[in-house]
């Protein structure tokens, strides 16, 4: 099978053999393999010659494709079963642990569901803490704040503004539902609009300006979900903690490690999507495999409508 390793000179295809599944895992035939934000990290470290990591490596985790065999233990699929997991791989197959796999609907196809990326949203949705008429804001209007707005609105926040430093990610966030948006590229904190309005606020940016802002945003006993991932500088974030506790503000690591409950997110995610109430497609854009290279290029450079690069095999 055909694999895409990576290391400090970049992406290179190789033959791999296609590997066997043991006892509770599935052999999936690749169909696609989303891009995340973690891997371009990577990707740039890597390539910048700032890893310490053993190279070559296979990157990707947001893997949907078709049962190709079962092993020991797997319950409940059948070769030819389309499903998508909570693993995966640039790569034309791979193993995923039964547990962590969603059978898909038929009006989902395993080139278009992302169901990695669909399970971190919808579990951190689950404790937003968002109440019928509240203020909210999201902090980043990338592919994953975009999924947590349209969220927040099912969940019947009464306005959202979405803040972005990008004119045309704003712009669609207005389409997704935004009643205002708010460009912060050259904006001081201390005078971004909206100071202490907002009931829950949404970080989805994963830096230290995202932080800040959610700091101000944020009202006295309201709520700052963090859900970008912060990566830069070590993941080391600088708070105001006299803010904080004056504030008296819940704080909310919307990540989530228990990977049942993130399988869980995962299929309440495709329940939604089938029944036409989340809308992911407007956000994803499909490169072939073999061009790896261009997808990586295009994410690092903020191509211009480029939100989630999603590989088909």
């Amino acid at each position: 099978m055909k694999c895409a390793f990576l290391d400090k000179n970049g992406f290179s295809i190789r033959e791999s053999e296609i590997p066997s599944p043991g006892t509770n895992e599935v052999l999936i035939k690749t169909a696609s393999c989303g891009i995340c934000e973690g891997d371009v990290f990577r990707y740039r470290t890597i390539t910048g010659g700032g890893c310490e990591e053993q190279t070559p490596v296979l990157l990707g985790h947001e893997g949907s494709g078709v049962v190709v065999s079962c092993g020991p233990g797997a319950e409940n699929l059948t070769p030819g079963d389309p499903v998508s997991s909570l693993c995966g791989a640039y790569a034309e197959y791979f193993i995923s642990d039964y547990r962590f796999l969603a059978k898909l609907p038929a009006q989902i196809s395993p080139a278009e569901a992302l169901g990695e990326p669909i399970a971190c949203c919808m579990h951190a949705a689950g404790r937003f803490g968002i109440k019928p008429g509240d203020r909210v804001a999201v902090i980043g209007c990338g592919y994953m704040g975009l999924i947590c707005l349209n969220l927040a609105n099912l969940m019947g926040a009464a306005g959202i503004t979405a803040f972005d430093i990008i004119p045309w990610r704003l712009e669609d966030a207005k389409k997704a539902g935004a009643s205002e948006t708010v460009n912060t590229a050259n904006l001081a904190t201390e005078k971004i609009p909206g100071a202490e309005e907002y009931d829950v606020v949404i970080e989805a940016a994963g830096v230290q300006a995202a932080v800040d802002a959610a700091s101000r945003l944020v009202r006295k006993h309201g709520i700052i979900n963090l859900v970008g991932y912060h990566q830069s500088e070590g993941g080391l974030r600088t708070i105001n903690m006299k803010e904080w506790n004056f504030k008296s503000i819940t704080v909310v690591n919307g990540h989530v490690r228990n990977e049942y409950e993130k399988c869980q997110a995962m299929k309440a995610g495709f329940r939604l999507i089938a029944a036409k109430k989340l809308v992911m497609k407007n956000y994803t854009s499909d490169y072939a495999f073999t061009d790896i290279k261009q997808a990586f290029s295009d994410l690092i450079s903020r191509k211009h409508g480029l939100y989630k690069a999603n590989l088909l095999f």
